[in-house]
């Protein structure tokens, strides 16, 4: 069962120990035994210990907690000089100085706003300050709408732009190693073609086997948003962030903006968390071919293990703005620090149809070609037959062979050439094409919400990739394929004798044991 199926608290997986005897060591709350990981957690600070000596083996907590003002905790200085605005309507809550002033929610435009002390201490580590305020922001947007066919004209007037809010986002940014066990199959020749491979029987030439491996590489300043009130993908949306201008946090930034509180800590979010993570590894293991034409590694057989995660907490800029038109409401965020506006945007009363229709033109497009290719395949066979019959059944053509032996090898040597390009070039040629009207037709247009930034955007290059040839039990093989030497590789080197020995760290945090030989997701 993944991680994310569980129940959370204190489920069947999870036993309560007694109030009286254990304590958390660092914050004096409760611990939690955890079955599935042999270790007890409090799930207030996030620590992680021993169950025999309590001694501290790892933390998926914060380093700055942030404590409710319960009436035991004094509030500091820099909370006295904020207030906390609640939406009655949606039940959002927005933290700002107190010469902000706010009429209206910023998340669904309603009046019914109360202000508050501060219930909570509200410390981030690290913020990314506004690079350009309400009035460039709003021309961005208008720019950007400039440049979209088909929006209606009277969508998003001066009056609704101009309540447009500046927020900081609450966000978990995660760095992490991970190393997959990965499970596939590799292709070479024309089984790199699934037209070929479900139609035809492999070749010398055309191999379609099941191949394994062990990849490592490193995620850094993968962004999670920890408030609700904003949809995930559309934060996702409005990446990326430069990271490198991460500064640390003052209250002189906050002032004239709004700050959301985080709903969620990262220990409540490791479903979120590791299914983003679990998709930008499937993609670096679709880019590990292991000396073949094409692999296709399968996320069902392949499990992934995350070690040494660092998390900060940073409060990131945007741009906030919801646009209700023809009884929908639309959200939109303009990134903060680079300008990218992001959000779906309605097409004029027609057009959605056509540009729908329009895509599946050339999706159908993409269908017959590939019966094209089937029948290219066949093409030898065809030729064979016509030009076997033709000289069984035609004692002219006997003739000529007879009397003209060169003439006839040049045709033949001629045919054969044009078969090998029907049967074998041409066919390449437009599988290759077939992978670029794929790409564009997975791209978005502008009336769409941008796409999820692939894993160049977050994998470290200073932390080399490694990925090498194993057998099925995932042990490196003394003379397969590795990354460093990019080698072919077949199936008769491999070694099935031996096992992985798999060594446990000791010291590992709850959040990583939670990433121990995961199920990767697709």
């Amino acid at each position: 069962m993944a991680i994310w199926d569980k129940a959370s608290g204190t489920g069947s997986g999870t036993e309560s120990l007694s109030a009286n005897s254990v304590k958390c060591p660092n914050c004096g709350s409760n611990l939690f035994f955890d079955l599935e990981h042999g270790a007890c957690i409090c799930r207030f600070c996030g620590g992680v210990f021993d169950s025999g000596t309590l001694d501290k083996v790892g933390s998926f907590g914060l380093s700055n907690f942030e404590k409710e003002y319960d009436g035991t905790v004094e509030m500091s200085k820099e909370d006295e000089s904020r207030i906390e605005v609640v939406c009655d309507s949606c039940g959002a809550q927005i933290i700002t100085d107190k010469n902000t002033a706010s009429t209206t929610c910023a998340f669904c435009g309603s009046p019914a706003l109360v202000t508050r002390r501060l219930t909570r201490e509200f410390k981030p580590d690290y913020i990314i300050p506004f690079k350009f305020d309400k009035e460039k922001a709003i021309s961005l947007f208008e720019e950007y709408c400039a440049g979209i066919e088909h929006l209606p004209k009277d969508f998003g007037s001066k009056k609704v732009l101009s309540k447009m809010t500046g927020l900081y986002v609450p966000t978990w940014i995660v760095s992490s190693e991970v190393e997959v066990n990965i499970a596939g199959r590799g292709y070479k020749g024309r089984m790199a073609d699934t037209v070929y491979e479900e139609n035809f029987n492999a070749t010398v030439d055309s191999v379609s086997q099941s191949v394994y491996g062990k990849i490592k590489f490193r995620l850094k300043d993968v962004p999670f948003d920890g408030e609700k009130n904003i949809a995930n993908r559309l934060m996702a949306a409005a990446e990326p962030f430069d990271f490198k201008e991460l500064v640390t946090f003052r209250s002189e930034y906050l002032q004239g903006f709004f700050a959301e509180k985080y709903d969620e800590q990262p220990l409540d979010m490791t479903g979120t968390i590791y299914r983003r993570l679990d998709r930008y590894a499937l993609s670096v293991c679709e880019k590990i071919t292991f000396g073949y034409d094409s692999f296709v590694p399968s996320s069902e057989q392949s499990t992934t293990r995350y070690r040494n995660q660092e998390v900060k907490y940073a409060l990131l800029p945007i741009w906030f703005l919801s646009i209700d038109f023809n009884g929908k409401r639309y959200q939109y965020i303009i990134n903060g620090q680079t300008g990218k506006v992001s959000g779906e945007f309605p097409y004029a009363k027609g057009w959605e149809a056509i540009e729908r229709g329009s895509r599946r033109a050339k999706m159908n497009s993409v269908s017959w070609k590939r019966g094209i290719r089937l029948a290219l395949y066949l093409m030898p066979w065809f030729i064979f037959v016509l030009v076997g019959g033709i000289m069984i059944l035609s004692i002219d053509v006997s003739m000529y062979i007879n009397n003209h032996p060169l003439e006839c090898l040049i045709y033949i040597v001629l045919i054969v050439l044009f078969t090998i390009f029907l049967s074998a070039i041409l066919p390449k040629i437009m599988l290759d094409r077939e992978k670029r009207d794929i790409a564009e037709l997975s791209k978005t247009d502008n009336h769409d919400l941008a796409p999820e930034l692939g894993v160049e955007a977050y994998y470290d290059p200073s932390f080399p990739i490694s990925a090498v040839q194993t057998n099925g039990s995932f042990v490196e093989l003394e003379s397969g394929w590795k990354y460093s030497e990019q080698k072919r590789y077949f199936a008769r080197d491999v070694r099935h004798d031996a096992a992985e020995e798999v060594v446990e760290d000791e010291n590992a945090t709850d959040f990583e044991k939670k990433g121990y030989d995961r199920r990767m997701m697709r």
